[in-house]
């Protein structure tokens, strides 16, 4: 009997940590494999490629981003090939098991953690011939009449045990092009009603030893990008300070680690410590703060102190380590336009390199959808089930923080814009981050049609004039941003504002300039193939020096007096 473990990612980048543990804890007793693909990819083609290789079972990861197009799937295999066996598992399906088996395309779903449930499922299978279901009794299996709820849970020392998923043969080709996804330990301990991690109790950790063992492996891999999954990374301090020790003493420049963090849980010790200890980039934070409204904390189940997050947060954006990236949910219980705004602005007030403003979802078995009438919710009913409106927030008011996000992304967590901003908040908009990013979506929302386009040039102008219409004149700084944004000289987003033939004049004599050059250490060849030159004013000039091996930073700004 031949299975075909398969899951569609989001993005290529992304890996499937759930196939590789299915595969792993299987492979041995049955003639077992994984295959990925991804949502853009087209379904027949992904049909095909499966069915293919002549499977007897195939097992789907279905999850929020791939619930319609594995549905679509699933009804495509079973018109194709009516005998086969199909088995869902992941989040989405984990909770209302019912929901999916009554599409008439899944024959079992597995509820929980299925690495050693799914053998048990495929042996009884096996053994009953693909015969009467009625045999099959199994915890946290559903089929059509008998739904079994109950979340399957591992022991993570017996997964501990199986061989690496992080070490397959399979990942050898490609995995310095991919996230490597991986886990200290499985749960978490807070009850966020909008969550599905509230509906699992405890947090279980996997052994310090096996952690270090398969973190050497992929530090000594061309692994570039390993994200914890853990939802609560430091909730044990003695726990993660081991991984982080380890992980500084073993630091591999190129490579990266992400964790999610509790901000509030952060001690002065462990944060000192990364502050001193730690190279730049090589660790990422992601800490949720959701909302700073404590009536809408309250109403979610969610335990903040904001004070002690905001200052632990803050002396980590000091320290200038770790990259930090702030999430913020929109449409909470409680929460109007103008709350949602201030919290923004109190949380985007830290500077974290990124702020990632998301909308609530109403997930499949989370406590906020089953109450989703007493704050009067109105959301999709197809995936990602995103709310249209609720008694605090109007679809309107919900369209502009969609906009809102939409600039954030562009003008502020892209990162090609750090001079410009830096600039601007402390000249017109302190404290006002949220009234920016609203006026410039506005702004965009003015422009023709044909005006809305997303080009590098084209989002630098837009900004540009946005500016002068607000009487703000930021050129030199939109200007070095700009130029920041190549490795090679370019043509900037503005008209020209020197003519060809003076241009070239000044080439000439700053390249004969030796003085000039030996002080920078700079050629002609350089002044002239590899450096952009604007005025300042009538006495000075800009030089932006492009040079793309290591040698020195780039792009150089250097100024040059003439007159």
């Amino acid at each position: 009997m031949k299975t075909i473990l398969t899951t569609l990612n989001a993005k290529y980048i992304h890996t499937s940590l759930a196939l590789r543990w299915l595969y792993v804890a299987n492979k041995d007793r049955f003639d077992i494999s994984f295959r990925e693909f991804v949502i853009r990819d087209d379904v027949h083609k992904i049909a095909n490629d499966l069915l293919a290789l002549n499977p007897d079972v195939i097992g789907i990861g279905i999850y929020i981003w791939n619930v319609e197009k594995s549905m679509e799937l699933s009804s495509l295999l079973k018109s194709r090939k009516p005998k086969l066996i199909l088995i869902a598992g992941g989040l989405e399906v984990s909770y209302e098991p019912e929901h999916f088996l009554n599409t008439g395309t899944i024959d079992f779903v597995v509820s929980g953690e299925g690495e050693f449930v799914l053998g048990e499922l495929l042996s009884t299978i096996a053994n009953n011939q693909y015969g009467n279901h009625s045999r099959i009794n199994i915890e946290s299996v559903s089929y059509p009449h008998h739904i079994n709820k109950m979340q399957a849970k591992v022991s993570l020392p017996k997964l501990a045990g199986l061989p690496s998923p992080y070490m397959l043969k399979e990942d050898h080709e490609d995995r310095k092009n991919r996230i490597v996804y991986f886990e200290a330990s499985r749960g978490c301990p807070y009850q966020c009603t909008y969550c599905l991690s509230s509906l699992e109790k405890g947090v279980r950790y996997f052994p310090l030893e096996y952690i270090f063992q398969n973190l050497k492996y992929l530090i000594g891999s061309d692994a570039r990008q390993v994200k914890f999954l853990d939802r609560t990374f430091n909730l044990n301090h003695e726990h993660a300070c081991a991984i982080f020790d380890f992980l500084i003493a073993t630091y591999k420049p190129g490579l990266s680690f992400q964790f999610e963090m509790i901000a509030e849980l952060l001690t002065d010790e462990m944060i000192y410590q990364l502050n001193e200890m730690l190279p730049p980039h090589y660790f990422r934070f992601e800490i949720g703060v959701q909302s700073t409204c404590e009536p809408t904390n309250q109403a979610i189940n969610r335990k903040q102190r904001f004070d002690i997050l905001a200052a632990n947060i803050q002396k980590l954006v000091d320290g200038q380590k770790v990259d930090l990236h702030l999430d913020l949910i929109a449409g909470l219980p409680y929460e109007s336009f103008e709350r949602f705004k201030k919290s923004f602005n109190e949380v985007f007030a830290l500077r974290a390199k990124e702020v990632q403003l998301g909308f609530l979802k109403m997930l499949r078995g989370t406590s906020i959808r089953r109450d989703a009438g007493l704050f009067g919710y109105q959301f999709n009913q197809q995936a990602p089930y995103q709310i249209i409106c609720n008694n605090y927030l109007t679809a309107g008011e919900l369209k502009r923080i969609h906009t809102v996000e939409q600039t954030l992304q562009i003008y502020w967590n892209s990162g090609r814009f750090v001079r410009t901003f830096t600039a601007l908040f402390d000249i017109a908009y302190k404290g006002r981050y949220f009234e920016l990013f609203d006026e410039i979506g506005q702004y965009h929302e003015t422009l023709p049609s044909s005006g809305r386009n997303f080009q590098l040039e084209d989002i630098f102008l837009h900004l540009y004039k946005f500016l002068l219409s607000n009487g703000i004149d930021l050129f030199r700084e939109l200007r070095e941003d700009y130029y920041s944004c190549f490795k090679i000289r370019t043509r900037g987003f503005w008209e020209n504002r020197m003519e060809k033939k003076k241009r070239n004049q000044l080439r000439y004599q700053i390249g004969n300039d030796k003085k000039f050059l030996r002080t920078y250490q700079l050629t002609r060849k350089i002044i002239e193939k590899q450096t952009a030159i604007d005025a300042i004013d009538e006495k000075n000039l800009l030089l932006t020096v492009f040079c793309s091996d290591g040698s020195r930073m780039n792009p150089l700004f250097l100024n040059y007096p003439i007159g």
